[in-house]
């Protein structure tokens, strides 16, 4: 059997017809296809409004989520006769809140709000700036002590750290090692004085309260043993700190907040 060839004019005619027969089909699965996509539900992602926020109103809702909490810290604490506590839970509010304002001259005028059990005021002279020591603190340079102590200036209160020892030789000190329960704290002395009476020296390093101090303060309050070393440039002195030290530091930080006072600054 032979095949016949097709003349060109035949087959551009067989092309026509079938492109004529498969545009409908194509043209009606698009059609399909696209209304199927308009039918078809959006996520709830798609859907989502993105809001805004500006750094002045995020610090509004925080400042209104921790008002309120720390507001009602301070009014039970009051209403138990904690005024440290109270002062305390005071300065963990926002200050741009209307409820710290309101406790804050609620506690300001309350008398016994600012009585200070077991801590003592004195001053060289009138002119002298007012000191606060816990009780158990030493009364001169003489006797071995680690303690918190506050000095008010034009009615605001700072607090200090100190350190002192004693011996019949000065150490000539150049820095602290102190161990609370497991952790241990290096202290550079970088200024520490003497005083000399017959028979011993003291020596002391009296300093503001740092990050570095406060740590350390705080680390002892909590621990069950802890030692100081006083490192000097030949030799070293070594003895446990008392839990009246302890529980000195202790007092006199919330001495601190009684009179106002507020550990933020050092805090992590």
């Amino acid at each position: 059997m032979f095949k016949t060839k097709l003349s060109e004019d035949t087959r551009y005619a067989i092309i026509f017809v079938c492109i004529a027969f498969l545009l409908p089909l194509v043209f009606f699965a698009l059609n399909q296809y696209f209304k199927q996509n308009e039918t078809t539900p959006r996520s709830p992602r798609d859907t989502q409004t993105t809001v805004v926020v500006s750094e002045t109103d995020k610090a509004d809702i925080i400042a209104k989520a921790t008002a309120k909490p720390a507001a009602d810290a301070v009014r039970e604490a009051v209403s138990q006769g904690d005024y440290s506590t109270a002062h305390m839970q005071l300065s963990k509010a926002p200050k741009n809140s209307p409820e710290y304002e309101e406790l804050r001259k609620q506690l300001a005028a309350m008398p016994q709000a600012r009585k200070l059990p077991g801590i003592r005021k004195e001053a060289d002279t009138r002119q002298s700036p007012l000191r606060y020591l816990d009780e158990s603190t030493p009364r001169d340079r003489f006797s071995d002590g680690l303690f918190l102590y506050l000095v008010e200036v034009s009615g605001t209160v700072w607090p200090k750290f100190c350190i002192q020892s004693v011996g019949k030789r000065p150490l000539d000190i150049t820095g602290f090692r102190i161990k609370a329960d497991a952790r241990t704290f290096t202290l550079p002395a970088t200024a520490v004085k003497q005083e000399k009476s017959p028979g011993k020296v003291g020596e002391y390093f009296d300093t503001p309260v740092d990050q570095r101090t406060y740590d350390i303060m705080r680390a002892l309050i909590k621990a069950r043993t802890a030692t100081l070393t006083c490192i000097g440039k030949s030799s070293e002195r070594v003895r446990t700190i008392t839990e009246q030290e302890k529980k000195g530091l202790d007092r006199m930080m919330n001495a601190y907040a009684t009179l106002g006072g507020s550990f933020a600054f050092v805090q992590h």
